[in-house]
């Protein structure tokens, strides 16, 4: 992706795996245990799982590592990432995808006027990316998926959108 300049924050969270506030984890104490854990909070308990487990993770790979997190449940689902990327405020553990692309949090746009911290609203509602970039007709976009194994940068043909939706909550 040429010309994007990742701020830390999105880069902190490339490689975090998937998971989903759903099943026996779902009223957890802890956000990062329910898919909602900034990318400091994943790594922080990654760090205290694998001290209780004894495993040294700077032995492991990339690869090893990311399976652990997923063997211990620790992930990001979509609405999290996008929370704790958008920095507003906003109680993650009480957003979704659907009220994070739906009126009163924000509203419809032109695809035209797409920028940076703008979202797409994917699978009615069930999904969201982040944008990062537009660049012609080309979005560029960060987001957190089981198909996508975690999350990852990827791109789009922004002629295939009909709109795109801006946050509207204040700073």
């Amino acid at each position: 992706m040429a010309g994007i300049k990742l701020k830390t924050d999105f880069a902190n969270y490339l490689g975090i795996p998937y998971f989903t506030n759903k099943g026996k984890y779902k009223n957890h104490g802890e956000n990062v245990l329910v898919g909602k854990g900034t990318a400091k909070e994943i790594a922080l308990k990654t760090i205290e799982l694998a001290n209780e487990q004894n495993i040294k993770l700077i032995e492991l790979s990339s690869q090893q590592i990311y399976n652990f997190q997923k063997k211990n449940h620790l992930g990001i689902d979509c609405s999290g990432l996008v929370c704790h990327l958008l920095n507003r405020g906003l109680d993650v553990r009480k957003t979704s995808a659907n009220m994070l692309t739906s009126s009163p949090l924000a509203k419809e746009i032109s695809v035209s006027k797409a920028k940076e911290g703008d979202l797409i609203r994917q699978k009615n509602g069930q999904h969201v990316l982040y944008i990062l970039e537009k660049d012609g007709d080309i979005i560029h976009y960060i987001d957190s998926s089981r198909e996508g194994r975690g999350v990852r940068l990827g791109q789009l043909d922004a002629t295939s959108l009909q709109s795109v939706h801006r946050i509207q909550v204040a700073r």
